[in-house]
């Protein structure tokens, strides 16, 4: 194999690996999507059937005792999974990045439209620190929860 054909081959394989982790990305923030309105709703649902049931000590108690603990461990599953998906989103974002950063060296116009200041985290400061640390945690969907 040549260096030409071997060079196309590569950027082949390189632009594949940028589709899949973009795919992959977009399957965290769909399952961090699909996992916080889940909580939500089973949290919502339940203090709406507290509400029907707190005319009844009889039933409220034993109802509580019940369905607050296991909303608890919901919460606490959810908020562990939405961390493990944020993380694996760093790690595609990170191979995007190298990917983009090879892109770069393809030439002079590849080298323009590919510049870290028109790329994304890793590559350049997240949106989300435009205002501090503070208030990008408390943006965080896992910090919201």
């Amino acid at each position: 194999m040549d260096e030409k054909s071997e060079r196309a081959a590569l950027l082949s394989a390189l632009t594949t690996e940028h589709f899949v982790l973009q795919t992959a990305n977009n399957s965290t923030y769909s399952e961090a999507s699909a996992r916080s309105t889940l909580y939500v709703m089973v949290l919502s649902s339940s203090l709406v059937a507290m509400g029907f049931v707190a005319g009844s000590t009889d039933l409220l108690v034993p109802f509580a005792t019940i369905s607050l603990p296991a909303v608890f461990l919901l919460g606490i599953f959810t908020i562990v999974r939405l961390v493990e998906s944020a993380l694996e989103s760093m790690q595609y974002l990170t191979g995007i990045a190298r990917i983009r950063g090879y892109y770069r060296t393809l030439g002079s116009e590849a080298a323009r439209h590919f510049a870290p200041e028109y790329g994304r985290w890793p590559e350049m400061e997240p949106p989300a620190l435009r205002f501090g640390s503070a208030l990008a945690f408390f943006g965080n969907v896992s910090a919201t929860l």
